[in-house]
């Protein structure tokens, strides 16, 4: 596979990577030798590219220098059974029907977690590791060390995680839910989860990743899913970013689809004073199709930076992609997809949208779609659209008697609603749609009172 991610010139690697330098140690090998060498290589990577600076026109508009002064700590695994069971309660998916898994500061919790047999197929890595399949069909071939300074991290330290492994023709009802939760501690912590799916061919799954925090530390989130869909599989994927907004978060999405793949991702970004999102998809087979969605909400100080990449290596792949971003308060946000289309990867048909709304005066947003053609025989299209609330929808509505709050809910919700009715899980929709109402809210209540 063609790394997706081409590699900073050594001009631009920051030299020192400050305390996270200390830390940096090798994770478990859970008795597989083979296992501690891709970590010792990640080691290796890490010391030699550091942290991603300004100066790496990737990273131009998000500043992750302040991670080097701050003295992290691997995020303590405490006495998960010491945790009230209610500790999932604010963040838990039961209510529609998904098997959950939980994973307290980096751990699976077996405690706090509910599934039922039906989802046989999911393990934590501490028991993955002496599963083959891991190793040759997913672990380390689409995220690789070299790819940058966080992804070398996750190599070298994720201390757990899950292998989520689906047979061929198995329709999966019930989403798997994976809830990475990190608890209030008296120092800054990092937790490096590493999750793995592999989905056979012919099949179908719905999973949603989520990441909370229960204090107001600061604190580091640095995430690494890999997917591979086989031959015909239909994977839903929705990753649901709601830490405080104390947290930084770094999350990187590998994904490849072989022939007749289909790819349905959203990502949904609440909380975090600091966030960036990496989503790469190699279109890997004729036929295979993606949509990437995603909705960002947020006020404050927050910054969200969302980075995507469409890489369509065979003929015949659509593609679809659609970003909202709603930012209130003194929030900023990026957004920066590309559509590759390499050579040979004729009768390509790819649509790329961002649209953002300003909710107030000092919000900013900085977008860059891109096309990258090298095939003749292509449709492929961008836009982007940045502005306050249309004016008009706000006079239309407020003419028939709607009071100006009412009105604006209404046209917030509309425009964030239509990303969310492409969701295929009709459970997981309604629980999306309800937590965005109550975002929304959350963001017109700190524009009346700021």
């Amino acid at each position: 596979m063609t790394q997706l991610t081409s590699q900073p010139a050594p001009s631009t690697v920051a030299p020192s990577t400050g305390l996270l330098t200390e830390m940096l140690s090798a994770g478990p090998d859970h008795g597989t030798p083979w296992l501690g060498e891709i970590r010792q290589s990640g080691i290796r990577h890490f010391q030699r590219m550091g942290l991603p600076t300004t100066s790496q026109e990737d990273w131009r508009l998000t500043n992750v220098a302040e991670l080097a002064k701050i003295r992290f700590s691997p995020a303590a695994s405490g006495k998960a059974a010491a945790i009230g069971a209610d500790i999932t309660r604010p963040w838990s998916l039961r209510s529609t029907g998904a098997n959950e898994f939980v994973f307290i500061n980096g751990l699976f919790s077996p405690e706090h977690s509910t599934f039922s047999a039906s989802a046989a197929g999911v393990a934590p890595l501490a028991q993955a590791a002496a599963n083959p399949l891991w190793r040759e069909s997913v672990f380390a071939h689409l995220a690789l060390p070299q790819t940058n300074g966080f992804t070398a991290l996750n190599t070298a330290g994720f201390a757990d995680g899950a292998f989520i492994s689906v047979p061929a023709d198995l329709i999966a009802e019930a989403p798997i839910h994976l809830l990475f939760i990190s608890t209030e501690a008296p120092h800054a912590t990092l937790a490096q989860p590493r999750v793995c799916i592999h989905v056979g061919a012919r099949s179908q799954i719905t999973v949603v990743h989520t990441y909370v925090s229960t204090g107001g530390q600061p604190h580091l989130t640095n995430a690494v899913v890999e997917l591979a869909a086989e031959s015909g599989a239909k994977v839903e994927i929705v990753k649901l970013q709601r830490e405080a907004q104390t947290a930084w978060h770094i999350g990187q999405d590998f994904i490849k689809l072989a022939s007749q793949a289909t790819l349905q991702a959203l990502s949904l970004n609440i909380g975090g004073a600091v966030v960036r999102n990496n989503v790469q998809v190699r279109l890997d087979g004729p036929y295979a199709e993606a949509t990437l969605n995603g909705i960002t909400l947020i006020t404050g100080r927050q910054h969200v930076d969302n980075q995507t990449l469409l890489d369509h290596a065979f003929e015949n792949c659509p593609s679809h992609e659609l970003y909202k971003h709603l930012l209130g308060g003194q929030a900023s946000g990026v957004f920066r997809g590309k559509i590759l289309v390499r050579p040979g990867a004729q009768k390509t048909d790819s649509k790329q949208t961002s649209k953002t709304v300003l909710l107030s005066d000092d919000a900013t947003m900085d977008s860059q779609p891109q096309l990258e053609i090298y095939a003749d025989d292509v449709k492929c299209t961008h836009g982007s659209t940045t502005g306050p609330l249309d004016d008009e929808q706000l006079f239309y509505l407020r003419s028939r008697g709607v009071d100006a709050a009412t009105a604006r809910s209404l046209l917030t919700y509309a425009f964030a609603g239509d990303v969310l009715g492409r969701t295929w899980h009709g459970p997981l929709k309604g629980y999306l749609e309800e937590l965005v109402v109550a975002e929304l809210h959350r963001l017109h209540l700190d524009r009346t009172t700021s």
